[in-house]
């Protein structure tokens, strides 16, 4: 696939005009910011010594901020990929490697075992199928995640200035603030792949795990059901993950919060979600059909559930609609309380609004008091 700057050629040449336009203000701030200190703390030479050495750091911020920025994406991306071995789209691969590890540990196998174990190893032919699927869906995930990642970089060095210019004021020093943490949570998106891989991992060992062929009669039985188990937590998993990972990890950056309980506990509510989007769908669609027909409303079924998991995602990730939404109800309540205690009219009612309405109360119910 393409890459952001073959496919967008300009956007990266205008956002860098951009940043030339607005560094003018970012200097003006910094100007500002450095005459208010000097004039409020003209009597304290170590706090002008602190504002002077801030002062530097904003202009390295300013100059250097979309360097140093790519070299944290580089380097969070080289780790992932080559250190920690995780990337969603090879899903498929992962699975062939934990599966050849375990069949080397368990020796050379006879003809005979091999006869016998012929289900199992339909069963993992059909998991290495769907690991090819998921992989597919997940290879186009990343490949949008990356994109979304170099569109909301380039725009957040464009606007820098202003909110470098806004740190050296007390009173927006924290608006600054966030907004830099804001960059570096997109930065560090590929390690919220990192933490996902973590569980598809284990959850991946657990599949490959062939002691239950060696135990009993119906050791196959269990072993298609442990496997057919495992896909069902990792489609909807491996799905969830790569897009709400790198929004949590951001989030985390911002607000502290932890990355591995937002997206195990994420991943059960869209688990939930999906399961009775996808029986509701089967039902409806299957109804009165038979042969293809039903695979044909097992198909439709299947969509819709991955329908529900994506939609999940983004609004557990943090999307701008869900997090609007979260802020206008936080904040409503918040209103409907001060209203409450706040009186309607002040108490010597100069405007005569006061007068009129008991009037009118007064008309519409003749014999209420006061």
């Amino acid at each position: 696939m393409s890459d952001f700057n073959s496919m967008f050629p300009q956007f990266l040449q205008q956002c860098l005009q951009l940043k030339t336009l607005l560094t003018p203000v970012a200097f003006l701030l910094i100007t500002g910011g450095l005459i208010a200190a000097t004039i409020a703390k003209h009597q304290n030479p170590s706090a002008n010594l602190r504002m002077f050495g801030r002062i530097i750091v904003l202009l390295l911020l300013l100059v250097y901020l979309p360097t140093w920025g790519n070299q944290i994406v580089s380097i969070v991306d080289d780790t992932v990929k080559n250190v920690l071995k995780v990337d969603p789209a090879q899903i498929q691969d992962q699975y062939k490697a934990a599966l050849e590890l375990k069949k080397s540990a368990d020796g050379t196998q006879s003809w005979w075992e091999k006869v016998v174990e012929w289900r199992a190893s339909m069963v993992e032919a059909l998991m290495t199928v769907a690991f090819a699927f998921l992989g597919w869906i997940a290879s186009a995930i990343v490949w949008w995640a990356y994109i979304l990642q170099n569109a909301i970089l380039f725009i957040g060095y464009a606007l820098s200035p202003i909110f470098i210019g806004m740190l050296a004021f007390p009173s927006l020093l924290e608006v600054g603030r966030r907004y830099l943490l804001n960059l570096l949570g997109v930065m560090i998106w590929p390690l919220g792949w990192g933490v996902a891989g973590l569980v598809t991992q284990g959850m991946l060992t657990f599949m490959t795990d062939r002691s239950f062929l060696n135990t009993s009669v119906v050791g196959n039985d269990l072993y298609s059901l442990q496997n057919l188990m495992g896909l069902a937590f990792l489609g909807i998993w491996l799905i969830f993950s790569t897009i709400a990972a790198p929004v949590l990890i951001q989030k985390s950056i911002i607000t502290g919060s932890s990355v591995g309980a937002d997206l195990l506990s994420g991943a059960f509510g869209a688990g939930r979600a999906a399961l009775a989007a996808g029986a509701s769908t089967f039902a409806a669609a299957g109804m009165g059909r038979s042969g293809i027909g039903l695979v044909q409303a097992g198909v439709v079924a299947a969509a819709a559930a991955g329908e529900t998991v994506a939609g999940t995602a983004l609004s557990n990730g943090g999307s701008l609609v869900g997090s609007l939404a979260q802020i206008r109800a936080f904040q409503e309540p918040r209103a409907n309380a001060q209203s409450k205690n706040q009186p309607r009219f002040p108490q010597n009612d100069p405007s005569g609004d006061k007068t009129i309405e008991e009037l009118l109360r007064k008309t519409r119910n003749p014999y209420s008091q006061g």
